[in-house]
């Protein structure tokens, strides 16, 4: 049913590519996604850190601790290698890799240089190299000139 005011067209719809039929479009103020996303849905890495980061208690030595899951996995994992384990050791092998605790951080090629050195200049020495004067400030405000 067409509206009086608007004149008829004789060419019908074309239905393609980015013209989807007029009934399965989406209607105004509605949303293309109603339900949406879950409330509060986490991804992988959110749900890794919530259970690494929570707390378990560990017997060491007669004496217990209370740890996140993951320090407790690297304690774990400590003691078998200590124990021999070689799976363990390559683990920690691989964390040691990990935190670059086999870097020679003494080798500047290894750590890098620094961006810059600074020279020890003389007060008269810098205000030349870069063009500029001292200016002494007086250290209370009762020595400054009133305003008028």
């Amino acid at each position: 049913m067409t509206k009086p005011n608007q004149p008829r067209t004789t060419e019908p719809y074309k239905v393609g590519y980015g013209r989807p039929p007029k009934a399965n479009r989406f209607r105004k103020g509605r949303s293309g996604n109603p339900r949406g996303r879950k409330a509060g849905e986490e991804n992988v890495i959110a749900l890794f850190k919530r259970i690494a980061a929570r707390r378990v208690k560990v017997n060491d030595n007669g004496q217990i601790k209370s740890l996140s899951l993951a320090e407790a996995i690297i304690l774990q994992n400590y003691k078998a290698a200590l124990q021999k384990n070689q799976n363990a050791v390559a683990n920690m092998f691989r964390l040691a890799e990990e935190a670059d605790e086999f870097k020679d951080w003494n080798d500047a090629a290894v750590a890098g240089k620094p961006i810059f050195f600074p020279s020890k200049l003389t007060q008269d020495e810098f205000c030349a190299l870069y063009d500029v004067n001292v200016v002494r400030v007086p250290s209370s405000h009762a020595s400054w000139p009133e305003r008028d």
